[in-house]
């Protein structure tokens, strides 16, 4: 029975939601570490397929995109984001720069279940949008983006699959 017992503990463990499991703070954003795939872009454009990375040290997790020329792209696109624990206000802040010379600071409180909502706070648009960043599984994710807090409808959507 015992025998059974850890069995059903360790199998419930590698098959619960991503999003249930019981990290906190920056420890659950372990989750990203490593290198993805990603294919998608803004809606009712052909999809592009991007490099992404994540790594995290001490306390703060760093994120680089990488997307070579393709389609009618005439120059790459380069973005970079870091991400921390506001342990204080109990949220996630991200600050983040491309090199279009686009830059936002985007908050997210902890999330319970596999998605993360991500809010803008300040942007160099000025228009704050809101982006849902949905964990599927131990290897895959998907990102959506809107152009308003209350938008119904994304405007970008990426869906991305661990490589390394």
């Amino acid at each position: 029975m015992r025998k059974f017992s850890l069995l059903f503990v360790f199998a419930t463990t590698l098959i619960a939601p991503v999003g249930v499991r019981s990290e906190t703070g920056m420890a659950a954003m372990q989750y990203y570490v490593g290198t993805w795939t990603c294919t998608g872009g803004e809606i009712g454009e052909a999809a592009t397929t991007a490099t992404l990375t994540y790594t995290l040290d001490e306390g703060v997790m760093r994120q680089w995109v990488n997307v070579p020329v393709q389609g009618k792209m005439k120059k790459p696109y380069v973005l970079n984001a870091a991400t921390t624990y506001d342990v204080k206000n109990g949220r996630y802040v991200q600050a983040g720069l491309d090199s279009d010379a686009a830059w936002w600071v985007s908050y997210a409180k902890p999330w319970s279940g596999d998605t993360e909502v991500w809010i803008d706070h300040a942007n160099s648009s000025g228009k704050l949008g809101r982006g849902e960043q949905t964990r599927t599984n131990e290897n895959a994710f998907s990102f959506s983006g809107y152009s308003t807090a209350s938008a119904t409808k994304a405007n970008f959507h990426v869906i991305c699959h661990r490589t390394t």
